[in-house]
């Protein structure tokens, strides 16, 4: 128990007297009781405060956007606007107005489309830590000032590169531009020819890697759009800006325009890993290609590599619908995530050995022959084997000699109308045609994969392929006439 001396007890006396004065002579006046009131409704003495409580949403205009910080949903969300700052965020709800140019619109089941980082993504706008003029990297500044000096493999000295050492420098948008520009041009100067691939070999890079550049130093230009702004750059500016840049290969090699190359577009798979390389390389789609209304119809949901509580929010309520439908909900993670809770059944496996478990459930699948065979053949890749020697689809011509494709009989003949002799032909893979490497890389580019997919095309769609000249045009043209084949040909007229 503290100590308590007779001067301070005094003191603390008089203070309360002093208190007890003063209240008498403001006679409390702001405690005084609340008059009664038989109806509030009807009258009431001050009303002031409901101005501030209705108001409180009031919004002078407002606007669409699509909401894309990293996790690909691309939800379309409503921003209202106060005065001119944006006062809050919500789900747009309109995702059954959504269409393409044929009129196809999505079904209003996608409804709701957003999640709670996205009504907080207005923090980013008005945070203060949001980047709003250019900066430039202390020691890189400095680097290019000298000229973008380098030893003999080409690397910088590692003076000028000290990340996480050295400060970033605000500068104008002139002079970011400008660093920018001095430096594509040294790399696409320092990479071109045979000197260019010299140091690239000294680097580690792989001889397939080095022959994709043809000797064009802009090929070396890596390119990419920040997931923010993906969706509008990539198809409006960085593209582009690729793409334009051949004009100064075309200059610097002296080759012409059709033969000049311009800069790489990468992407999130071959960019820095973000995405499975290998998935887009062995069945040509993305990794998550499936439609999620199908979601609502499964009886089982497996989720592996996914978590749909914490990192697929605007997705969740697809899963959910699974269980709403009696569905049941199998999550495979080494750790017990927020998912887990929801499953019927949990798989918990060591980091890295996901592979290991699918591949031994496909085995089973397989010896057990617990697949349905008439599905997978009809709408999966599970029976396509590709050959290790040539690395390419097996067929079974491959293995029975003189093999013949049933007659179809279907909508390709009744509707479409193919000539039976030109099925086989369309249906080859477009190594088939005999072209220049020149013509071969600008299908490759256009990822035309069979001859029927070439036909298909016309000429103004060609050419707007990156770096696809009129030279290569004429070509494949010639080789399709020996055929009996041309452009832009309509199905019918394959009949």
């Amino acid at each position: 128990m503290s100590h308590l001396s007779r001067r301070t007890f005094l003191k603390l006396s008089a203070g309360t007297l002093a208190a007890v004065s003063a209240a008498s002579v403001l006679d409390l006046a702001f405690l005084e009781e609340v008059p009664d009131i038989a109806n509030p409704l009807e009258s009431y003495p001050d009303r002031d405060w409901e101005k501030v409580y209705l108001d409180q949403y009031h919004y002078d205009e407002s606007f669409t956007f699509i909401c894309a910080p990293n996790d690909t949903h691309n939800c379309r969300l409503r921003a209202f606007v106060r005065n001119g700052i944006i006062t809050r965020m919500e789900q747009a709800y309109d995702a059954g107005e959504v269409g393409d140019l044929y009129g196809n619109k999505l079904t209003p089941i996608w409804n709701p489309r957003g999640c709670l980082k996205g009504m907080t993504y207005v923090r980013r706008i008005y945070g203060p830590y949001r980047v709003k003029e250019p900066t430039i990297r202390k020691g890189w500044k400095e680097w290019a000032d000298a000229g973008f000096p380098a030893d003999e493999g080409g690397l910088p000295p590692r003076q000028y590169f000290r990340r996480g050492e050295d400060a970033w420098l605000q500068v104008s948008w002139d002079e970011a531009n400008d660093y920018i520009a001095r430096g594509l041009l040294h790399i696409a100067d320092k990479y071109a020819g045979e000197e260019g691939h010299k140091l690239l070999r000294e680097q580690g890079y792989p001889e397939p890697m080095i022959e994709a550049t043809h000797g064009a130093g802009t090929q070396v230009l890596k390119i990419r759009p920040g997931m923010s702004l993906h969706g509008a750059l990539r198809l409006q500016a960085l593209k582009r800006f690729s793409n334009m840049l051949s004009m100064y290969d075309a200059k610097q090699r002296g080759v012409e325009p059709e033969e000049a190359l311009g800069a790489r577009s990468w992407t999130n798979y071959d960019w820095h890993g973000d995405l499975p390389p290998g998935h887009p390389m062995v069945t040509g789609v993305q990794t998550h290609d499936d439609d999620h209304n199908n979601f609502r119809h499964t009886k089982l949901f497996i989720m592996q590599g996914v978590n749909f509580v914490e990192n697929k929010m605007a997705d969740a309520h697809w899963w959910i619908e699974t269980m709403e439908r009696g569905g049941k909900i199998v999550v495979i993670a080494p750790e017990y995530s927020p998912a887990s809770t929801k499953a019927d059944y949990w798989i918990t496996l060591r980091p890295g050995t996901d592979p290991a478990l699918i591949l031994g459930v496909t085995n089973i699948l397989i010896q057990e022959k617990l697949y349905d065979e008439p599905f997978v053949k009809k709408f999966t890749d599970f029976p396509l084997l590709v050959r290790l020697d040539t690395l390419k689809l097996l067929r079974a011509s491959d293995i029975v000699p003189g093999y013949k494709n049933a007659e179809l009989k279907g909508y390709s003949v009744t509707t479409q109308k193919i000539d039976p002799k030109l099925r086989e032909i369309l249906n080859q893979p477009i190594e088939m045609i005999e072209l220049s490497s020149r013509a071969s890389n600008c299908l490759k580019v256009a990822r035309i994969r069979t001859i029927g997919e070439l036909v298909g095309k016309r000429d103004e769609e060609l050419l707007a392929v990156k770096n696809f000249g009129k030279k290569s045009l004429d070509e494949i043209k010639d080789r399709l006439k020996d055929m009996g084949l041309s452009l832009g040909m309509q199905v019918g007229q394959l009949g």
